[in-house]
Order: structure tokens, then sequence, then C-alpha cells
């Protein structure tokens, strides 16, 4: 069952007109009416805008119901907290004001890209023509895993005179491959991605430098690239490419989008050293959701099929 944080909770109320303040004037007639907590009403059509339509999976009853009973708890603290005066706090103030901020900052970026951001038919056939040995083949790959890059370095530098299965087996942290660091043929989907962005770049008898995932430092070595026996067609693989398309374009229109903003922008920096790291970042490193690259097989387009926040 879904869970719903307090955060999405308190967005989705603000967004579907809900939790405006304590009143106390209940409409006569209010269509579609769940629940009413003091002056708030929770309709139907405010509960279906306020769920998520990220997920292609329908709400059950059950689900909707425990969205209801939280949309309840937080009327009740909510209320609670303006009875004993809380919003009055100057820190309360500030924290509002920072969450308006970055709600606004989070919509607006999500209505930009629903604008800029689209996938064509053509652009899913394009990208599997130019990325077909990705989906068509399979890797056989060797890898030194390690814990610190100094580690990964100095098995590097031991490269130069020994076999990459004997550094793999001295040197590997890694328990599953018993012999020489192999980890048998690997295919597009069941390699770590940090792998993928490697591997699909390597020829055979190729070394990699040193590639970072969660797991630690890795050395990879292609040992093979044969026809997969089992081949992957077009449709099977539709979903994923339309979700490193979306990701991708998203990116680009985000950056553009930020560019834009920058030179437009009134800004001055008072002190030089905090001038870096103020180049745009991918959606997704920022928290907004609409850098969120989970995709359904059919969403061609935000606009198109009327995605809304």
């Amino acid at each position: 069952m879904r869970a719903f944080s307090l955060g999405f909770l308190l967005a989705a109320m603000y967004m579907s007109g809900c939790g405006k303040g304590g009143r106390d004037e209940v409409p006569a007639t209010t269509p579609g009416r769940i629940v009413r907590v003091g002056g708030e009403i929770l309709t139907e059509k405010q509960l279906e805008t306020a769920l998520p339509n990220t997920d292609r999976t329908p709400f059950s009853t059950e689900e909707k119901a425990a969205f209801v009973r939280n949309w309840i708890e937080i009327e009740l603290l909510y209320r609670e907290a303006i009875r004993r005066g809380l919003q009055n706090d100057p820190g309360i103030k500030t924290r509002i004001r920072t969450l308006e901020k970055e709600f606004l900052a989070d919509h607006l970026v999500f209505v930009e890209l629903q604008k800029r951001v689209r996938v064509t038919e053509d652009e899913i056939e394009e990208y599997y023509r130019n990325n077909q040995k990705e989906y068509t083949c399979e890797y056989r790959v060797s890898h030194i895993l390690v814990n610190t890059m100094e580690e990964a370095e100095n098995a590097r530098e031991l490269l130069k005179s020994r076999s990459f299965a004997w550094v793999a087996n001295k040197y590997s942290v890694d328990p599953v491959p018993k012999r020489g660091g192999d980890l048998g043929y690997l295919t597009k989907g069941n390699m770590m991605p940090e792998f993928e962005n490697v591997v699909f770049g390597m020829q055979p008898g190729e070394t990699s430098g040193i590639v970072q995932s969660g797991l630690g430092y890795h050395i990879l070595y292609l040992a093979d690239a044969r026809e997969a026996r089992v081949q992957v067609s077009p449709a099977e693989v539709r979903e994923q490419i339309v979700s490193t398309l979306l990701m991708e374009k998203r990116k680009k229109a985000y950056g553009e989008f930020f560019e834009s903003l920058m030179r437009s922008a009134d800004i001055e920096f008072y002190t030089k050293n905090y001038e870096q790291g103020t180049a745009p970042e991918a959606p997704g490193g920022t928290g907004f959701t609409a850098g969120d690259t989970s995709a359904t097989p059919d969403t061609l387009s935000m606009e198109e099929n009327g995605e809304g926040h």
C-alpha cells in the first residue's frame, strides 16, 4: 500500500484548495462532499486532483481512505496550531515563506517543462536504431571492486604488469565473482547503470578507467560481445526509451530555461567565492518533481496527455 508523506499531503492540499485556514463557515451545498473538519470540506474532485498522477496503477478505495484519514489528521493539527498562535512565531513565518518559494519554483518548472518537453514516435524509432547494439548484444564483463579511490588507482597500476584476473582475485572485495571477477554475459537492463555508461563504449579486450557506484570503485574489463540469444524488440524497450528521452529533454530544457532567467535577472554577488555552483542543475538533482524521470510507455507528450501537478 502506498504511503503519503507529510510534504506530499501539504502540497496536494495546497493545489486542491484545501487547508486555507480555520474558517468555520460551511457552504450550504458542496457537490461530492467526502468529509468536513470545522469549516474545511474535502470533496471527491479535490481528492482526485490531489492524488499523484504519475503512477499507472489506479488508487484503491483503501488507499484513498488512507489519504482522507491523513487529510483529517493534518486539518486537526493545523487548526490546533492556529488556535495556539504558532503561525505568529518568526521562525515559522520564515519557514513557511521558504516552503512557499520552493513549492512555487517546483510548480513553475513543471509548467515550463510541460510546454517544452515531448517525445515523438519518430524519436523513439531513431533512438532504437542508433542504439540497437545495446539492445541486441550481450557483453561478457569482469570487474574489480575496491572500497577507495586509492585502492582503485593501485589496482590500475598493477594491471600494467599483471593480468586482470590475477588482480581481481587478489584485491577485489566482491564476494560473488569467484574467478577473475567474471560477471558473465550481461545485457542492457541487467547490469548496473554505471556499468552501462562505460561498457557500451568499449571494445572487447579493453579495460576501463575507474568507475564509481554506490558499492565502491570498479575497474571493468570487456572480454567479449556477441549477439544476444534472446532478441529484444522495439516494443519491449519502448517504455525505457521514452523514459531516457524524457530525462535528456528535461535536462536540456531546464538548462535553457534557467539560463534565460539568469540572463534577465538582476543578480549581484558581493563575495566572489559564492559565484561558483550557480550553474543550473538537472531538475532531478534539485528536488523538483518536474525532474522525475519516471514515464509510462504512452507518455509521448506531457502536454498532450494533460499531465498536471
